[in-house]
């Protein structure tokens, strides 16, 4: 099984979830010029360890022999900012054990442990590279990962929703210019930073799960940390990636989004655009996905599914 890295191009499904839900999506890797296609998604309200229920689900809809990519839940992983270990490739993600010593809360030899690269500013190519090093526990990857293959899953690979993120933030990026996306988890708000298909910067901003709900001081209270961490992570990234002009901040499927949407864009120094499942898919016409709540929970897992073999 894979951790975390990118997969070919071949029809595949993703998978996210819940305590109480799994959302599944199956896609058809895009033709030159127009959307990726999904073929199949679905919210299903049942838990990960729903095992005969949830291999029902899998054999009605014909996805066992289907590669298949799972979302790890945003409180099972961590990812760490480090510089790059300075070593031949190939010895450098066994280095990241060294790097993450003590900068974890449970010891980093039960750990699973991957990297990815930040791209380097073409004109300091004498700067420390850094990397995002991607770690979960072992116990907890091989526990999901066994009740996906009883229920009948074909898992290739396991992933984080940050990178989930940066495969549909992908279909959104201008060329040359680097994109925010903001999408809302249970812990609070996931924050990207991406340009050309490559993630550059990562974090979650911890928020009450139900404050768009609000309207009074538990929202007040929720927006004005969210803005504030938003221009700092904002400032911070022109810092560290002046050579990525951010050209636009946009928010996913959430319910309640334009009160969030009105209140960003009279806030933030950059534009604030909102996106919809179809503005990047081609979605089933016999479904209705219609429902911000529905497609805000298939967002992860659609991620998942348009992940890609890195160039």
């Amino acid at each position: 099984m894979k951790w975390f890295n990118r997969q070919k191009k071949q029809l595949q499904v993703g998978i996210s979830y819940t305590d109480m839900h799994v959302s599944t999506v199956a896609i058809k890797p895009a033709e030159s010029g127009a959307k990726p296609v999904v073929s199949f998604a679905a919210v299903e309200q049942l838990p990960l360890h729903a095992t005969p229920a949830l291999r029902h689900f899998v054999t009605k809809n014909d996805l066992k022999a289907l590669p298949c990519n799972l979302v790890l839940n945003v409180d099972q992983y961590n990812i760490v900012q480090i510089d790059k270990p300075n070593l031949p490739e190939n010895e450098v993600k066994p280095a990241l054990r060294w790097k993450l010593k003590g900068l974890l809360d449970y010891s980093v030899e039960q750990a699973v442990v991957d990297g990815i690269d930040v791209p380097v500013d073409p004109g300091l190519s004498s700067r420390q590279p850094l990397m995002l090093a991607i770690c979960a526990k072992k116990a907890v990857v091989a526990e999901v990962g066994q009740q996906l293959m009883e229920a009948g899953f074909n898992l290739q690979s396991v992933d984080v929703h940050a990178l989930a993120q940066r495969n549909i933030a992908h279909l959104l990026e201008f060329e040359e210019r680097a994109l925010v996306t903001i999408s809302m988890l249970p812990r609070g708000c996931l924050m990207t930073f991406t340009a050309k298909g490559e993630l550059y910067h990562t974090r979650v901003i911890e928020l009450d799960r139900d404050f768009l709900h609000d309207r009074d001081e538990i929202f007040r209270t929720n927006f004005d940390k969210l803005v504030l961490e938003l221009q700092r992570s904002m400032d911070s990234f022109d810092r560290q990636f002046p050579y990525l002009s951010v050209n636009r901040l946009v928010v996913a499927p959430v319910p309640h989004r334009d009160y969030l949407v009105g209140g960003l864009s009279s806030s933030l120094y950059v534009p604030v655009n909102v996106f919809n499942l179809e503005d990047i898919v081609d979605l089933p016409a016999n479904e209705d996905f219609s429902s911000l709540e529905k497609q805000a929970m298939l967002l992860p897992a659609l991620g998942a599914a348009l992940r890609q073999e890195a160039a």
